[in-house]
């Protein structure tokens, strides 16, 4: 009788086991607002894995070799830049970037008027566009 019970326990844990997923599998990554807005330029169309760890240079390129593989660009509002930053980085995850160097931000400002019964009034607010180059190490 024990040993018809070990074997079904043995049974039973093979199967939970051949059934389980990896920890990537089972949580994959969300994807964050905006995401869909980032424009990508893609400069080598070479197929790679996503992948889950990113580096991010601030203007300063990384020391080791690198190419350049895309660039990335979401345009919002200025206060918004933790959020397009955001949304940039998971697509260059998506396409298997290994880090993303800040390629600069442009600042424009969009002026609108309206007329109301009250009078016209203009309405001024500072637009952004957020960009980032993303890059593949040469020596993986």
């Amino acid at each position: 009788m024990k040993s018809k019970n070990l074997l079904i326990l043995m049974a039973a844990t093979l199967v939970f086991a051949g059934c389980s997923t990896t920890p990537s599998e089972s949580h994959p990554e969300k994807k964050p607002p905006k995401a869909d807005r980032v424009q990508v330029l893609m400069y080598d169309t070479a197929p790679r894995l996503k992948t889950s760890h990113l580096d991010v240079y601030d203007l300063q390129p990384p020391e080791k070799p690198y190419k350049v593989i895309a660039l990335l660009t979401c345009e919002g509002r200025v206060d918004q830049e933790a959020v397009m930053s955001t949304a940039i980085f998971y697509r260059a995850r998506q396409i298997g970037a290994d880090a993303v160097i800040r390629a600069g931000n442009v600042t424009t400002q969009k002026e609108s008027f309206s007329l109301s019964r009250y009078g016209g009034g203009g309405i001024s607010e500072a637009r952004c566009v957020f960009n980032y180059r993303a890059i593949v190490y040469d020596n993986k």
